[in-house]
């Protein structure tokens, strides 16, 4: 004999992201052994998405692309740091970071191992604070 109260059936609940805006942080490729600031920024339809207040936002990159995070895109930027600015960076002396010009171009092979490198950084990155499906 069927009951009126039906089997539960299991429904998925997504737990409301927190979404990181923007961030930055240091990484060094396992191969050449190179330092690169890594910045991050979310792709948002009408936004200032360049800001000339952003000390991020004039820094000469050496390469660019973007990052997907399920349905949010990130922009992400990355400059290569020199050893001399690693250096002067662990002795904490002043310097800028754009007056140092690297003169070497990453080639195509290097800029798809540096973006094929970050992708689980860049995961955890944006990822973090984020909740699970719940079933």
């Amino acid at each position: 004999m069927l009951t009126s109260s039906a089997t539960a059936n299991p429904v998925a609940t997504i737990m409301q992201r927190r979404l990181l805006i923007k961030g930055r942080f240091f990484h060094s490729t396992s191969n050449d052994k190179d330092f690169f600031l890594i910045t991050y920024k979310i792709i948002q339809e009408n936004s200032d998405f360049f800001n000339d207040n952003d000390p991020d936002y004039n820094l000469y990159y050496d390469h660019e692309f973007t990052y997907s995070y399920h349905t949010t895109n990130y922009y992400v930027r990355c400059k290569l740091l020199p050893h001399s600015i690693i250096e002067d960076l662990l002795n904490h002396e002043v310097f800028d970071i754009n007056t140092q010009n690297n003169g070497i171009l990453l080639s195509p092979q290097q800029k798809l191992s540096l973006e094929e490198s970050l992708l689980v950084k860049l995961y955890l990155r944006v990822s973090k604070g984020t909740d699970e499906i719940i079933i």
